[in-house]
């Protein structure tokens, strides 16, 4: 068997990364020797996850990032360069949704949804491949949803989103496996995090995933062999009826 990827000083881009299963990858890839650089709209609470990772011994930028600005996203791509010469992974995790039936979304919603759970992603990826295609190695990890894989009512533009972003994943993993670049998928069920208006720690562990989980999840995704990719991954809480 060929061995496991060394993590250790690997630059990793992280969106989401200020709450959630965001800050809980942030501090599990920190004790594994990534340098992280954390992305999302609140600078305050990316600092007090900066804060958290350099208590850990790690190295973290704080990199505010709204993924509806393209002038933004190409600073954080800049930033994360300047400080780390490299990004070996990026992981496209931010993502935000309401539940509630579709004919009382407001139009700015819907564009919302679209942008940051997709639109977003295609662009943030799309500025960090090519550094990734010129050094011939690199690991793109994709959060979708479970919903990217079936369908349920009331949240249809989140359920479009999370369905453009398991294909797009698919669809990238066959354009760039032969370039060195992997692409992984992650589909969870519900995550006991600040989604849909929630607060971490609200529901019930039985019917939802503890954040922290996920993250090992996606550590483990990163420590696979190099030639061996795990290009779309499902996990569910037993409890979660589905």
């Amino acid at each position: 068997m060929s061995d496991a990827t060394n993590l250790r000083r690997q630059a990793v881009l992280l969106t989401g990364a200020s709450r959630g299963l965001g800050r809980h990858t942030a501090l599990r890839l920190a004790r594994a020797g990534m340098r992280v650089a954390l992305c999302a709209r609140d600078r305050s609470a990316l600092e007090g996850v900066a804060h958290e990772v350099e208590a850990l011994g790690g190295e973290a930028l704080v990199c505010p990032l709204d993924l509806r600005d393209a002038a933004q996203i190409d600073a954080a791509v800049t930033r994360t360069l300047d400080a780390f010469g490299r990004i070996d992974v990026l992981i496209n995790n931010a993502g935000l949704g309401w539940y509630k039936p579709f004919t009382e979304w407001t139009r700015e919603e819907i564009d919302t949804v679209l942008s940051v759970n997709l639109a977003g992603l295609i662009h943030l990826t799309h500025a960090v491949l090519p550094h990734m295609l010129e050094r011939g190695s690199g690991y793109l990890v994709n959060v979708a949803s479970d919903i990217g894989r079936r369908v349920i009512p009331n949240m249809a533009a989140y359920v479009a989103a999370k369905h453009g972003v398991v294909g797009f994943s698919g669809a990238l993993l066959r354009e760039v496996k032969d370039r060195g670049i992997r692409v992984s998928v992650l589909l969870p069920g519900i995550i006991d995090t600040y989604f849909g208006g929630g607060e971490e720690g609200s529901r019930d562990p039985s019917w939802s995933l503890h954040p922290a989980d996920v993250a090992a999840v996606i550590e483990t995704l990163l420590r696979q062999p190099p030639g061996l990719v795990l290009d779309e991954v499902t996990l569910h809480p037993l409890g979660q009826e589905f």
